[in-house]
């Protein structure tokens, strides 16, 4: 796959061989600032460069971090500087990074991207990529005491040493964002599939009579907790057994979601609802979550139709609520906000916009539709706040919001902030190279900071622009 640096010359030899579907594509189909290029940049960069070449065995794995002038993972000083960087500076914690591994849960969207490349372009290399990498880490990645595999937000895969990663975390099992790839993922290593799933039900939940559990477990012992049952994380649980339930028709798997369910549910109606930060005895709450509703609706078809109908119920009441609560956001609160920071713990506005929109798929309710053209219109006018490291990712979300803002209205205003946030994004992230940088003041390059998520944004830009492209598929999985 490594056939020496990246140039333009590889980028202009795909677009002449054909994309859409084998087509060729002229300069103006393939965007007026090249939206498609960059993006087949991008991928050939991490096939040619990003997978793991490091440990005493090479595979198919993709790093977490690359010096973006080398393509190397970071080494000696550069490795040092990036260690280095305090969480005040860009708002990620040291022990949530993966420096020197590999972690398929922050690499979602690259994954999404390449079967797309795979489906405009007609070239197979790129399916072909995620097919190996997907099936090396689900084969080789995974705890032989839980089944729990090492990834999420703490953990991930050493590629030095071929082990998991040793952080301060490294051991916590917690879900860094859902898992949209569980389809193809059994197709390409189902037992490991079946066995991690099992083992979240074994290992994840705490307490298997009330389905009590905490967002963190223990990967290489059986070691669950019962103190921090964030709903969101409930919800990547449910997708999770009900994709299992439906490939095996195991019993224990509708078991598993009726008592997480039901205790969800309980801490709703009786507890002063979800759990949103913190723990049980001192964390904060949230009436409603539109993330776990919106696990449910996806997770109904895969198990029968009595169990379907109360995750449906459950989801119709989180809709309820969220109108009974929901009121515009205050103009003069916001304008003090900045909206451009991703901190952890908390997230840009758009965050919540785009999975307004995906329950307004899911419902076709009004108010998800005009929640979600509010926050568009806190953003259609602002420019990007660089008074603090601006990530990737964010300005991927905005673009994101800005097209589904477009798919409502068709509004051409919205498309024009798309690629007005998308030329500002080029020019702070990708201006000297193929990868984006970790953040508009952090050189290299992180998949931590969702550099993916910008380049999944930017290829649906050019779906938007080239409506005939062939069929392909991209999932909104930031929640």
């Amino acid at each position: 796959m490594r056939r020496g640096k990246w140039s333009g010359v590889i980028v202009a030899v795909i677009l002449a061989a054909g994309l859409s579907g084998g087509a060729p594509v002229s300069a103006g189909e393939a965007g007026e600032t090249g939206y498609l290029e960059r993006v087949v940049a991008y991928a050939n960069a991490m096939l040619e460069h990003g997978q793991d070449t490091y440990g005493e065995t090479s595979t198919p794995l993709f790093v977490e971090e690359l010096d973006r002038t080398t393509l190397q993972m970071l080494a000696d000083g550069a490795l040092e500087a990036a260690a280095a960087i305090p969480y005040e500076d860009w708002g990620i914690r040291s022990h949530d990074r993966m420096l020197g591994g590999a972690n398929p849960q922050h690499c979602t969207n690259l994954y999404q991207i390449l079967y797309a490349l795979t489906a405009i372009t007609g070239e197979a290399r790129y399916a072909e990529a995620a097919d190996a990498s997907l099936a090396y880490f689900l084969e080789h990645c995974q705890s032989g005491a839980t089944s729990l595999f090492y990834w999420g937000e703490h953990a991930g895969w050493d590629l030095r040493l071929d082990a998991p990663l040793e952080t301060s975390s490294g051991n916590i099992h917690e879900f860094y964002r859902p898992w949209p790839l569980w389809e193809r993922s059994w197709e390409l290593a189902p037992e490991p599939c079946l066995r991690f799933a099992r083992g979240l039900w074994e290992h994840q939940i705490g307490d298997q009579e009330t389905g009590a559990y905490s967002r963190h477990a223990k990967i290489s012992q059986h070691g669950p907790a019962t103190t921090a049952p964030y709903a969101r994380h409930g919800g990547f649980y449910i997708e999770t057994w009900a994709y299992a339930y439906k490939k095996t028709g195991d019993a224990v798997f509708l078991q598993a979601i009726e008592t997480v369910l039901n205790g969800l549910e309980r801490a709703r109606l009786n507890d002063g609802g979800y759990l949103v930060a913190g723990s049980l005895e001192k964390g904060s709450r949230r009436p409603f979550n539109i993330s776990l509703a919106v696990s449910l609706e996806l997770a109904a078809p895969d198990v029968p139709p009595e169990p379907a109908a109360t995750m449906r119920a459950v989801a119709a009441a989180n809709d309820e609520v969220f109108a009974q609560n929901y009121t515009d956001p205050d103009a003069g609160q916001v304008q003090s906000e900045n909206l451009w920071t991703n901190a952890y713990g908390s997230g840009p506005r758009t965050g919540h916009a785009n999975l307004f929109m995906l329950r307004y798929r899911q419902t076709g309710k009004d108010l998800y539709r005009r929640a979600l053209l509010v926050e568009a219109d806190l953003y259609r006018e602002e420019q990007i706040n660089l008074s603090s490291p601006v990530w990737p990712g964010t300005v991927g979300e905005a673009i994101w919001l800005m097209l589904d803002a477009h798919e409502l209205t068709g509004n051409t205003g919205y498309l024009q902030t798309a690629t007005r946030f998308a030329r500002e994004g080029i020019a702070l992230f990708l201006q000297d190279g193929p990868l984006p940088k970790a953040s508009h003041v952090h050189d290299h390059y992180e998949a931590v900071t969702n550099g993916d998520t910008l380049m999944m944004a930017l290829l649906r830009l050019w779906k938007v622009q080239n409506p005939t492209s062939a069929p392909s598929t991209l999932t909104y999985i930031d929640r």
